[in-house]
């Protein structure tokens, strides 16, 4: 910080304009506490400067700053509070006894870290048991497979004879209703016939014809019994999806003990939130054991009024900031629409978001409270007044600046002259605002002004911030004087 002395420049000599210094290459922003500080030194000597003059009669007495050329970083101010970008809830696979717990609720954690793990010897046996039972199921349905196979064959054997029998059947009923009634073309039916005397013929025909009804009545049956064990005990379809029941639980026992072998393991560095594990007892499936909340990654969630929700867009970076710790975070999530927060009894519409921050400090803790600065625009090299020196009315924002009175104009050396310039204004930060249009670099701006300022009035000056600065370097060294 400059010594005092260099702030208190002296009032310009009459028709002398302060020095102005050689362009200067952009500046780095102007810091908010040392300004502040000299705000305040210049108020107060513009205060009993003020009262000093106005009692001898003197014209008033303003500070002014200068116009430079300058970056600037257009920021928002946010809070919010730290959350995980993730989080995973771990979950027994099957009813087992829990051998050993490694972390406790609280602690962090690293990927690959076994968090807990389990006593496998009832899933040990569960899976023996679904392996015979498989077997079993799959031998019976073999055998019964193999069984088919032959009485397919015997049962296409016997229905092929039953086929034979009815054809044979037929041909001798025929050949008894048609004995000695109706004459026949039929060389079988007529050699029936001949076989066998009249009278005594018939009976004989009957005979053989019963015969052939018996044997084709045991043949029938034979078939109905092979067909009746088909579709009970050996029921095809019915030992297809029992054998396939057996697989899948087979399957599903295998799998709960090939994740239940390793235990717990964290997927991700993290927090563990919840811990629901004890050494020593039994936990049932599907009990939710574990909770990790990723620290790979975590965000900053905050809320932007709606005034503000223009300036904020994904991608934009921000200087998050954790009690002494700055970080980099990334605008990764807006809302798709506003909502509305009730905070001391004000409703007030707000858009949520999202900062992620990789690769966070430890000294981070989840449900903490943050500040972030979003960086919403940039301007390089622009034309950059202090931002109190910008008023606005009716027409636009405005600055005052100050130039030198002429000899004709002055009514005393030293004088200056008040001009009211319309301006057009770009981005701003904490300090600084550009200018677009209305004023150059090196102009002089008014910092603070008599009670009731007018165009062209004449008033006394005294340098401050940048100007302070210029006039400082301009000035010649003054020798030091031998004690």
């Amino acid at each position: 910080m400059p010594e005092i002395k260099e702030l208190e420049t002296p009032v310009a000599a009459a028709g002398e304009a302060p020095a102005s210094p050689a362009p200067k290459k952009p500046r780095k922003k102007r810091k908010l506490g040392k300004w502040i500080f000299l705000g305040l030194v210049a108020a107060l000597i513009v205060f009993l400067a003020y009262n000093g003059m106005k009692a001898a009669g003197a014209k008033p007495l303003v500070t002014y700053d200068q116009a430079v050329t300058q970056d600037i970083d257009a920021t928002l101010s946010v809070s919010g509070t730290i959350t995980p970008s993730g989080t995973r809830s771990y979950f027994v696979p099957g009813s087992v006894r829990v051998e050993k717990v490694n972390f406790k609720q609280g602690d962090r954690v690293k990927k690959g870290d076994v968090i807990a793990t389990f006593d496998l010897t009832d899933l040990q046996r569960s899976l023996k048991k679904a392996e015979l039972t498989l077997e079993n199921a799959q031998l019976q349905y073999d055998d019964t497979m193999e069984d088919l196979d032959n009485s397919t064959q015997e049962l296409y054997d016997i229905n092929k004879e039953i086929r034979r029998l009815e054809a044979r059947e037929t041909t001798y009923k025929l050949a008894y209703d048609y004995f000695d009634r109706y004459p026949t073309n039929d060389p079988e039916i007529d050699a029936i016939i001949a076989a066998h005397d009249h009278g005594e013929g018939s009976g004989e025909m009957y005979d053989a014809w019963q015969a052939i009804v018996d044997e084709l009545a045991g043949k029938v049956a034979n078939r109905a019994a092979l067909r009746g064990a088909d579709l009970s005990d050996n029921n095809q379809k019915v030992l297809e999806n029992n054998l396939e029941l057996q697989k899948l639980e087979y399957e599903e026992v295998a799998k709960l003990v090939n994740e239940s072998k390793g235990g717990i393991v964290a997927d991700f560095d993290g927090i563990i939130t919840q811990m629901n594990l004890v050494e020593g007892a039994t936990v049932s499936t599907g009990t939710d054991a574990v909770e990790v909340a990723s620290t790979e990654s975590i965000l900053l969630r905050f809320s932007v009024g709606k005034y503000d929700v223009d300036r904020v867009q994904l991608g934009q970076t921000a200087e998050v900031t954790f009690g002494t710790k700055e970080l980099t975070g990334t605008m990764t999530r807006l809302d798709g629409a506003a909502t509305t927060e009730t905070n001391n009894n004000t409703t007030s519409t707000v858009l949520k978001g999202d900062l992620t921050i990789e690769d966070p400090d430890q000294l981070l803790k989840l449900g903490m409270d943050a500040n972030a600065k979003i960086l919403t625009a940039q301007a390089f090299g622009a034309v950059s007044v202090p931002v109190e020196t910008v008023k606005v009315d009716r027409d636009g924002d405005y600055i005052w600046t100050v130039t030198p009175c002429t000899e004709e104009k002055a009514a005393q050396a030293g004088l200056w002259e008040l001009h009211k310039k319309y301006v057009k204004t770009g981005i701003f930060d904490d300090v600084n605002i550009q200018i677009l249009e209305g004023l150059e670099a090196g102009e002089f701006v008014c910092a603070t002004l008599p009670a009731n300022p007018a165009e062209g009035a004449q008033v006394q000056v005294m340098a401050i911030g940048a100007a302070a600065e210029a006039a400082a370097q301009a000035a010649p060294s003054q020798p030091e004087t031998e004690g």
